[in-house]
């Protein structure tokens, strides 16, 4: 893989496409864990793997290569969240604007998608709740957090997969729109 690497940073575009073919896989897998929905990870994996292509000859270090994937997958993650979440989310003019998104439609997104995820958070059992918070929030490392909860690394690792397929879960749940009430059928 090392060859293929070295190969398409130099030029080589058959060694390009071998080296895609080879981290798509990859790619996927961190998708499927980090977009919102299977159609936004095939658009976010597409989308980091194309930005590999555009990119192959400014990579520095080639150990860094999976984790320069894992950031690219994550931005395309969260832009196509922002942008689904437009859709969904209805304005709330009383509610102040954050400061994190580029725009004022983005900084309301970005506010009221944390709040549907605090209280999803705040709605899961504490014994997740607890691990997500420290590992997630508080980005403390799994040996101190497991260590602080009285569980072995391997316990916490376990709460906090659940925990994050719990959130998700409610998470989605919470953004598809009512079903609209059934209307009686105008017989004439």
């Amino acid at each position: 893989m090392s060859a293929n690497l070295e190969a398409a940073r130099a030029g080589d575009p058959a060694a390009l496409e071998a080296l895609l073919r080879e981290r798509r896989t990859e790619v996927v897998r961190y998708a499927m864990r980090l977009c919102v929905s299977p159609a936004d990870a095939d658009d976010a994996a597409q989308e980091a793997l194309l930005a590999l292509a555009q990119y192959i000859r400014s990579l520095r270090e080639v150990a860094a290569l999976s984790r320069w994937l894992f950031l690219a997958v994550r931005t395309h993650c969260i832009r196509l969240a922002r942008r689904s979440l437009r859709h969904v989310l209805t304005p709330d003019p009383d509610l102040p604007l954050a400061l994190e998104g580029p725009n004022s439609e983005d900084q309301l997104v970005d506010r009221q998608l944390r709040h549907r995820l605090a209280r999803v958070v705040s709605e899961i059992d504490p014994m997740f709740r607890d691990v997500l918070v420290r590992r997630d929030v508080l980005g403390e490392p799994a040996r101190d957090a497991a260590a602080a909860l009285g569980i072995s690394v391997e316990a916490l690792k376990s709460r906090l997969h659940r925990a994050r397929a719990e959130v998700k879960r409610r998470l989605l749940a919470s953004l598809q729109p009512a079903a609209a009430p059934r209307q009686p059928l105008a017989i004439s």
